[in-house]
C-alpha cells in the first residue's frame, strides 16, 4: 500500500497545505505590523518632559537652523560654512545658550543666560544679539552684572556690507584664526588712521540706550565715523541734561543751558 492509500493524502499535499498556512500567517503578521507602523507614524507623541543637553533644529538638507545647548555644549559662530574664530567653544563654555542660524548653517545671533564664578565674585550675563548678513552683531539687548554693579541696555552698530571673512582676509587672516592673532594683526595697523581702518573693516557703534554702572540712564548717538554727537542723560540724582556736539567734540547746545 502506498502512503497515499494509507492516509488518503500524500506527504507532498500535506507539505503544500502547511506552506500555504505559513504564508497566510506571514501575510496576517505583515498586515498587523504595517497597521502598527502607520498608527505610530500618524500619532502625535507629546512627552511631558524632554531632557537633553543639546537640541539641534535642522533644515531638510541638514543645515543648522537653531541650537539649544547647556553650558557645556555650546554652538560656535560660522560664516559661509567656516568656523569664524578659534577657541569659541571654550569662550562660550559655561553659559547656556540658544543660537540662531540663517537656514544656510551660518550663525546670525543668539541668546546667552548664565552666571560665571570669578576670583572676585560672579559675572552674570543676559544677552540677545542679532547679526548682519555674513557679519557680526548689529543689535544687542543685554544685562551684565557683577558684585560691583551692572549695566543694561540696547546697542546698535552699523556693519559693513562685505563679509566678516573679507575683514579677516584684509588683515592677513583666514577663518579659524585665534583672537590673539586678530589682536596682533590690529596692532600692526599704523596708529595714525587705525580707528578709521577698523571702522571700515568691522563697522561703527551708532547708539546706546540704557543704564550704566554709575547709575546714569542715558541715550548716546554717534555719527558714521563713531564721533559722539548727542547725549541725553538722567543721573541717579540731580538734573537731566541734553548735549549736542560738533564733529570736533565741542558742545554746541546744552539743555539746561547751565
Amino acid at each position: 500500500m502506498t502512503p497515499r492509500d494509507r492516509a488518503g493524502v500524500s506527504d507532498t499535499d500535506r507539505l503544500r497545505r502547511q506552506v500555504a498556512l505559513l504564508w497566510a500567517a506571514v501575510a496576517v503578521l505583515a498586515l498587523a505590523l504595517s497597521g502598527a507602523v502607520i498608527r505610530i507614524a500618524t500619532t502625535t507623541y507629546s512627552p511631558d518632559v524632554l531632557t537633553v543637553e543639546r537640541l539641534e533644529v535642522v533644515e531638510p538638507d541638514g543645515s543648522l537652523a537653531m541650537v539649544l545647548a547647556n553650558s557645556q555644549r555650546p554652538a560656535v559662530a560660522t560664516v559661509d560654512g567656516h568656523v569664524l574664530m578659534e577657541g569659541q567653544d571654550e569662550e562660550r563654555r559655561g553659559t547656556p545658550s540658544i543660537i540662531f542660524f540663517d537656514g544656510k548653517g551660518d550663525e546670525v545671533g543668539g541668546m546667552l543666560f548664565g552666571v560665571r564664578e570669578t576670583p572676585g565674585g560672579y559675572f552674570a550675563v543676559r544677552h540677545l544679539s542679532l547679526d548682519a548678513n555674513d557679519q557680526d552683531q548689529t543689535v544687542v539687548l543685554a544685562h551684565y552684572q557683577d558684585p560691583e554693579g551692572s549695566t543694561s541696555g540696547l546697542t546698535i552698530t552699523d556693519r559693513p556690507a562685505h563679509s566678516l571673512l573679507d575683514s579677516l582676509a584684509r588683515l592677513g587672516l583666514s577663518a579659524g584664526a585665534s583672537r590673539e592673532q586678530l589682536h596682533a594683526a590690529i596692532e600692526q595697523l599704523p596708529e595714525d588712521g587705525r580707528e578709521a581702518r577698523l571702522r571700515e573693516l568691522f563697522g561703527t557703534g551708532r547708539a546706546f540706550l540704557g543704564s550704566t554702572r554709575g547709575g546714569e540712564a542715558h541715550l548716546t548717538l554717534r555719527d558714521g565715523e563713531g564721533r559722539l554727537r548727542i547725549v541725553i542723560e538722567a543721573p541717579r540724582e540731580g538734573e537731566p541734561s541734553i548735549r549736542i556736539l560738533d564733529a570736533a567734540g565741542a558742545v554746541v547746545l546744552r539743555l539746561p543751558e547751565s
